[in-house]
């Protein structure tokens, strides 16, 4: 136990510390050429206490510092009523969240991971102006509070990103691959890369109305983040989502399978316990298209008389970091993957879309659902991708139009922001369509 919790135990009613510490080093490289490298060692200490029935925070590089608890105590006074405990004694699932080879890695490994992606890509085009960013991460987590909990835990992240701007279009072709070990350069994402590039040299316009679309892994946060909005608890406390009174209902087609996966191994986004020291569990988000259940922290799980799920995250929508506080989010989202080739659904397209990112995302009512985004991707005609989109938008409603999943392939990727997802590519019937 921190001496800060020791403390914290004669001077207020609860307490709980949350210290996370890390090393990253990251290399980028603008146009073909290596930018910057940056190192950091950075540290960061959120200290939260109920005292007299009244919530307070306070902030600092080390759970050293001289006057937290005061800090803490004083913001107590002026502090919203506390509905909650602070995590009691647990005890935390096994994991192997980090690799001695990725803790070890240096700028100049990372810099000869971009210069072999870099050779890679241009033995196959050397007219792109590439940007490469691979990045090593070391972590450690604490959580201690005064009702018990003494949660530790040390992570490792190795990831890469390169991409490319398409001419004249103000956006990217990118890819990317994480993992908690090193990797080397994955030849096969470089010839996907090159190949996804020379579709964006023509442009296309699809036909106006409902046509068939296929969300590659990278565009899978369009349809999971509002099923997020759905299953998170402050929503189902307020009454305000539409899944309300659900669990155990068929809401999309059978073939959808998604699961919160905290315990996997092997990818970078596992961790055995939430950002309040609640322990993680893998749990079924939707199977086989039936809601399964939503997501808890402490304070909408006590307001609910439910029992935290351990998916307390200290994020929101677009922004996140220690003095976030802690809401429901999925920790790793996965998508489990079909039988077929996401090369077959595109050969068995009379007329469709191939989305990999969408624009303007936080304009649609997520929060019921729908989604209404500039498309980024690229037109499918006769079975063959024609060009990349242009001036094309696309809305659905996740609980109307995934209903209707054609099929979800064998081939699965890492999502574009926002969410920890490893997801398939889904092709889904009939998606509203508007051309220019």
């Amino acid at each position: 136990m921190h001496r800060l919790i020791g403390h914290a135990k004669k001077t207020v009613d609860q307490a709980e510390l949350y210290w996370k510490r890390g090393h990253a080093i990251s290399v980028q490289y603008e146009d073909n050429r290596l930018q910057q490298i940056t190192e950091s060692d950075l540290s960061s200490v959120a200290l939260r206490v109920i005292d007299d029935g009244k919530m307070g925070s306070t902030f600092a590089v080390s759970p050293d510092q001289e006057g937290l608890i005061k800090q803490a105590k004083t913001a107590a006074a002026h502090g919203d009523s506390a509905t909650f405990e602070f995590a009691p004694a647990a005890s935390y699932p096994e994991l192997v969240a980090s690799s001695a080879k990725t803790a070890a890695l240096t700028s100049q490994d990372l810099v000869t991971l971009c210069e072999s992606v870099k050779d890679g890509i241009t033995a196959l085009r050397d007219d792109l102006p590439l940007f490469i960013n691979a990045e090593a991460v070391r972590s450690e987590l604490v959580i201690e509070t005064t009702q018990g909990a003494e949660a530790s835990t040390t992570a490792t992240a190795v990831s890469l990103g390169f991409g490319a701007p398409i001419k004249g279009a103000g956006m990217l072709v990118f890819k990317g691959i994480e993992s908690i070990s090193p990797f080397s350069c994955p030849d096969d994402l470089v010839a996907e890369f090159a190949e996804w590039y020379g579709w964006t040299e023509k442009t296309s316009t699809p036909t106006t109305g409902r046509l068939p679309v296929i969300f590659a892994p990278e565009a899978s946060f369009l349809y999971l983040l509002p099923l997020w909005a759905g299953i998170e608890g402050n929503a189902i406390e307020k009454r305000t989502s539409p899944l309300v009174d659900r669990v155990g209902q068929p809401l999309f087609s059978d073939k959808l399978i998604v699961t919160d996966d905290p315990l996997a191994p092997g990818v970078a986004s596992s961790r055995p316990f939430d950002d309040e020291g609640v322990p993680c569990q893998r749990r079924a988000i939707v199977e086989r298209g039936i809601l399964r259940g939503y997501l808890f922290d402490r304070r909408t799980a006590a307001l609910l008389g439910e029992t935290s799920t351990g998916n307390a995250v200290k994020r929101e929508l677009f922004d996140g970091g220690t003095e976030t506080t802690p809401s429901p989010w999925p920790i790793s989202l996965s998508v489990e993957p079909g039988e077929i080739s996401y090369r077959e659904m595109i050969a068995g397209l009379e007329e469709g879309l191939l989305i990999y990112f969408g624009m303007g995302f936080h304009s649609g009512n997520y929060p019921q659902g729908q989604f209404a985004v500039q498309a980024i991707g690229y037109h499918i005609r006769g079975g063959t991708v024609v060009g990349r989109l242009e001036k094309t938008m696309v809305s659905a409603n996740i609980y109307e139009d995934f209903k209707r999943i054609r099929s979800i392939s064998r081939e699965r990727g890492r999502a574009a922001g926002f969410l920890d997802v490893t997801a398939p590519y889904v092709l889904v019937d009939a998606v509203q369509v508007a051309g220019a």
